[in-house]
């Protein structure tokens, strides 16, 4: 039996992918304005970064534009990016085998929210409740834990882990 439940793969047009407050959402422009809040997106230089745009947080999730979904289980949250992989079996099989004590991370971030209430959603694009990942995080301060997971030659991920504070 799996222990996590995966949400859908979101993918972006080559950007970065934003996580906002759904409450906020609707204030991201995307590609719009001078400058737009995708080109402040696209500055980020590390996996993860935040952003303050029309008086709401973002998460940018910078790096490659890659398949991005959500993997839930009873106490964890992880933004599992899929660099690559033979199919989306062996992602989720090897995310189940995982040992999140024993990883490494790259980058720590911390993330305070307005709402518990999250969604994620292309940053060239304005906000689509119909073209987005939404989920909930158990706390409204969270440490975004990222690292790369390379179980096999065939299999590398990059994840964010949101640990509750």
């Amino acid at each position: 039996m799996s222990k996590f439940k995966f949400s859908s793969w979101l993918s972006s047009s080559e950007g970065p992918l934003v996580v906002m407050d759904e409450a906020k959402a609707a204030s991201w422009n995307g590609i719009d304005g001078q400058p737009s809040d995708y080109d402040l997106a696209c500055q980020t230089r590390d996996y993860t970064s935040k952003l303050t745009v029309h008086g709401a947080g973002a998460l940018v999730l910078a790096d490659e534009p890659l398949q991005t979904a959500i993997a839930t289980a009873a106490d964890t949250l992880l933004l599992v990016r899929w660099k690559w992989a033979d199919g989306e079996a062996d992602v989720q099989a090897e995310v189940e085998k995982m040992d999140l004590g024993t990883v490494s991370y790259v980058e720590k971030l911390d993330v305070e929210w307005i709402d518990r209430q999250l969604v994620m959603f292309d940053a060239a694009d304005v906000f689509d409740p119909r073209r987005c990942l939404a989920f909930v995080t158990s706390s409204r301060r969270n440490k975004i834990l990222t690292f790369m997971y390379e179980p096999t030659p065939r299999t590398s991920l990059l994840v964010h882990a949101f640990n509750p504070f």
